[in-house]
């Protein structure tokens, strides 16, 4: 149970989430508190942001059912309904809670009492405070563990090996801004990997021409992580192609490979995701991709973050898979010369 005096840090997390390992008990809690609707009424700014965000989606977005069907594990309900209750209700047939994926309570909720960073000036509510709220420390509870292990199908630990990394790869940037929330507050949104003007901000790209060849550079410019971060599908893709020869079309992938383990887990065996300030660079050779209908078609260069495995899955997941952050169009011969 949560202590009625401020809780003790960083130590005090622990108690408030478990990287998917268990749901959350919110223990002696009236189930109105566990409704995000329930803090609509005074809270209406912030009940209004967190159902455009992808926490308010965490069950029922199109990427992540795809996978669930696949196994259908508790381990993946209990960060993605990382309630108790939304789990029971959800076995039992109403799904209304689990709906709600990571809601208010997740995060605010505990044993009848709101947690929070401080408590508000004339808030009518309970408090427990917690400095920690909010901060790298607080996020890592669910987005920074390592693979799992399961036996006979249910959860037996974890390994060493990182499965999502983000809270970890933020605090190895030397330059990292003072908290997650510094990028990512954007009130109750939590935006990320899925909003556009955020992927645009961290990833520059510049296309130009070396000798003969086409080089396009990505920089991570703007992110305090690598890029792309937390599921493992997610990959960064470059791609060059001339329009009328589109089956000669070339890429490069940015992101991460896995083989399995002698354990029946995963390992990582190729990481080419860009931290922060780091430049990833690929050089092509126009000719490959051609030859041009005319004299004038312009190369096409493109810049795409990929949610998916696979690009081909969109009909399948029943939203977008891939989201162009930039092209270029240009005849090679017509690019700006690259700077040594």
């Amino acid at each position: 149970m949560i202590a009625r005096a401020a809780l003790a840090g960083a130590a005090a997390l622990a108690g408030l989430f478990s990287s998917g390992a268990r749901s959350i008990d919110t223990g002696d809690t009236p189930p109105a508190m566990l409704r995000a609707e329930t803090c609509a009424p005074c809270h209406e700014r912030q009940y209004a942001q967190w159902k455009r965000s992808r926490h308010a989606a965490a069950w029922t977005n199109g990427l992540f059912q795809h996978d669930y069907r696949q196994s259908r594990r508790a381990w993946c309900r209990n960060c993605h309904i990382p309630l108790a209750a939304q789990q029971r209700a959800w076995a039992a047939g109403d799904a209304t809670l689990a709906e709600q994926g990571v809601n208010c309570a997740a995060c605010h909720v505990r044993d009848g009492r709101i947690v929070a960073r401080a408590r508000g000036a004339g808030s009518p509510h309970d408090t427990a405070v917690d400095a920690a709220f909010g901060t790298a420390e607080f996020c890592a509870g669910c987005h920074q563990f390592a693979f799992p292990r399961f036996d006979g199908g249910a959860f037996a630990g974890y390994t060493s090996e990182p499965m999502q990394d983000t809270v970890a790869q933020f605090r190895r940037n030397p330059r990292r801004p003072a908290s997650c929330l510094a990028c990512h507050g954007g009130g109750h949104r939590f935006p990320g990997a899925h909003d556009p003007a955020m992927l645009r901000r961290a990833l520059a790209f510049y296309v130009c021409r070396d000798g003969a060849a086409v080089r396009a550079t990505v920089t991570n410019a703007g992110a305090g992580h690598n890029v792309p971060t937390g599921d493992v599908h997610r990959h960064v893709v470059v791609r060059a192609w001339y329009s009328t020869a589109p089956e000669r079309l070339r890429d490069a992938f940015f992101g991460r490979r896995f083989a399995l383990a002698g354990d029946g887990t995963k390992k990582t065996i190729w990481d080419s995701t860009i931290p922060p300030g780091a430049t990833r660079r690929w050089r092509i050779d126009p000719a490959a991709l051609g030859p041009p209908a005319t004299a004038r078609e312009p190369l096409n260069v493109e810049l795409r973050y990929v949610y998916a495995n696979r690009e081909d899955i969109a009909d399948e997941v029943g939203e977008p898979v891939v989201f162009p952050i930039a092209r270029v169009r240009s005849r090679p011969e017509d690019l700006p010369p690259c700077a040594r």
